[in-house]
């Protein structure tokens, strides 16, 4: 009995590794992956600065709404209204020597130094998850992260500063930025966003026609996700 029990062991213990290996080879990179994303509305208020702009810098109100089709991937509305602007340094620069020429002139009304920046904003948008995970720091679970990817089309405004015959103020409007969302609980992030939101625009009163301007923005948001629905079958 010994021997056939060896025997036994000798053939069978290289079928059962042989078998351990196959199931672990066949079995999913990542189990029991929490979703918590897909299947959800998002509703994120924000609030934005332009960054890099040659004389106005503006502040933007924002809200947001997005449904997530996937974990991954998800489309939306976003409506802003930037029309709070103020001079940069160059626009400071700028306008002192035209006030201090206007002074100086005749007809002081006729030197004005006009600006513009962004006005309202209504924008139908996709974004793309390529990444997200837990974050985990010695040993313990501080939430979930991810880095997403977004874009969108629609309708824009502009908005004039000192300006005696300011153009047309309707404009194309095209978004394309990304950033990082934190989750520190499951219901809710915070985003950080970079985005680029183009429209046609004279910048200056001294440019001679409109042409597509890009203005960088910088965009924190507080996300709300709703409980994904659970559907019978």
């Amino acid at each position: 009995m010994k021997r056939i029990a060896i025997l036994l062991a000798v053939v069978l213990l290289p079928v059962a590794v042989s078998a351990q290996e196959a199931s672990l080879a066949d079995a999913p990179s990542v189990r029991h992956q929490k979703l918590i994303r897909g299947g959800r509305h998002e509703l994120t208020p924000a609030f934005g600065v332009t960054i890099n702009q040659k004389y106005n810098t503006d502040l933007l109100f924002q809200l947001s709404y997005e449904y997530h089709f996937y974990d991954f991937f998800s489309a939306g509305l976003e409506i802003g209204y930037a029309g709070v602007g103020f001079r940069t340094g160059q626009g400071k620069i700028i306008g002192k020597m035209v006030d201090e020429y206007a002074q100086s002139s005749q007809n002081p009304t006729d030197a004005k130094f006009g600006r513009s920046g962004l006005g309202l904003l209504a924008l139908a948008k996709v974004s793309f998850v390529p990444l997200a995970g837990k974050i985990v720091l010695g040993g313990k679970h501080l939430g979930y992260a991810d880095i997403h990817l977004t874009a969108g089309v629609g309708f824009g405004t502009v908005s004039y500063y000192d300006w005696d015959n300011p153009p047309g103020s309707s404009s194309v409007a095209a978004m394309v930025g990304g950033g990082v969302r934190f989750f520190p609980i499951e219901l809710i992030g915070l985003t950080f966003d970079v985005r680029d939101y183009m429209v046609l625009r004279k910048l200056s009163s001294t440019d001679k026609k409109a042409e597509l301007s890009q203005n960088p923005t910088f965009i924190f948001g507080v996300s709300f996700f709703l409980p994904e629905v659970k559907r019978g079958r």
